[in-house]
C-alpha cells in the first residue's frame, strides 16, 4: 500500500488555514463594530489591517483547536457566517455604555435648547446633538485612561478562549441577557444626565411661578437663555460627578461584558 505523506502535510496545512481565517473572520468583525477600534476615524483598511494583525498574534495560541467541520464549501461559509454574527453580538454588547452616554446628551442637549443644533457625529457618521458630541468625546477619553481599549483586546482573547471556533450557542439566555444589556441604555443614560435635568426642572419650575407672579415679564425670551446658560454652568460643575458614575458603570460594564461571553459560550 502506498504512502504519501505530503497529503497529510497538505491536509494539516489546510485545516491551519481554515482555523486563521475564521479566527480572522470574528475578529475583524469585532473590531468594526467595537468601541473606539470601530469608528469612523479610523479607515476601513487600517481596521482591516489591524484584524490581520491581530489574528495572526493570537493564531498561535489556538491554532491547535480542533475543527469538526463537515467537507464542502457551504458548511464552511456557514461556519464563517457564524463567527461573524458572534464578532457582531460581543462587539455590540460592548458599545452599549457609549449609546447610554450617547442618550444622555440627546436628553440634556433637547432639554437646555440645543436640539436645534446637530452636527454631524464623525464616529456614527449621523446627526447628533453638540451636547450629546462633547460628552460622548468626554467620556471616550476617560475611557481610554481607564484602559478600556486594553480590555476589549483582552475581551477578544477571551471570546476565543470560552468560544472555540465553531462553538455558541443562540439562545434564550442569550437572547435575553442581550436585552438586559440593550435597557442599561436608558439607565446610563439618566443616570449621567441626572444634574443637568434637575437643574432645568428648578428652572422651569422657578419660571412657571414667576409667570404667575409677574405676568408682564416675557417668560420665554428671560427662560431660553436662562435654561441655556443653567444648563452649562450644571454640566461644567458636575463633571466630577459623572467621573465618578463613569467608572462605576466601567466596572459594571466590564463584569456584563465577561458574562455575556461566557453566555455565548454556553456556560
Amino acid at each position: 500500500m502506498l504512502v504519501f505523506p505530503q497529503m497529510d502535510v497538505l491536509s494539516y496545512n489546510l485545516d491551519k488555514i481554515e482555523i486563521w481565517l475564521l479566527m480572522l473572520f470574528r475578529i475583524t468583525s469585532m473590531i468594526m463594530v467595537m468601541p473606539f477600534f470601530g469608528y469612523s476615524n479610523f479607515p476601513i483598511p487600517v481596521r482591516v489591517a489591524f484584524g490581520f494583525a491581530l489574528t495572526s498574534l493570537l493564531f498561535p495560541l489556538y491554532q491547535d483547536v480542533s475543527l469538526n467541520l463537515a467537507p464542502g464549501v457551504i458548511n464552511f461559509f456557514g461556519i464563517v457566517l457564524h463567527e461573524i454574527i458572534i464578532g457582531l453580538a460581543i462587539s455590540m454588547v460592548g458599545n452599549f455604555i457609549f449609546y447610554g452616554i450617547q442618550f444622555a446628551g440627546h436628553v440634556a442637549g433637547y432639554t437646555i435648547g440645543f436640539g436645534i443644533i446637530n452636527v454631524l457625529d464623525p464616529q456614527s457618521e449621523t446627526q447628533a446633538p453638540i451636547l450629546a458630541q462633547l460628552l460622548n468625546l468626554f467620556i471616550l477619553t476617560l475611557f481610554l485612561i481607564a484602559g478600556g481599549h486594553h480590555f476589549l483586546l483582552l475581551a477578544i482573547d477571551e471570546s476565543f478562549a470560552r468560544i472555540p471556533l465553531g462553538g455558541g450557542t443562540f439562545s434564550s439566555p442569550l437572547v435575553e441577557g442581550f436585552a438586559r444589556l440593550s435597557a442599561d441604555i436608558f439607565i446610563i443614560g439618566i443616570k449621567v444626565g441626572a444634574p443637568v435635568l434637575v437643574s432645568i426642572l428648578v428652572m422651569e419650575f422657578a419660571l412657571g411661578v414667576i409667570a404667575r407672579t409677574v405676568p408682564q415679564m416675557n417668560v420665554w425670551l428671560v427662560g431660553f437663555p436662562l435654561k441655556i446658560g443653567g444648563g452649562l454652568l450644571t454640566l461644567a460643575l458636575s463633571l466630577p460627578f459623572i467621573v465618578y458614575v463613569f467608572g462605576k458603570i466601567y466596572a459594571q460594564w466590564q463584569g456584563n461584558f465577561i458574562d455575556f461571553i461566557h453566555t455565548v459560550a454556553g456556560m
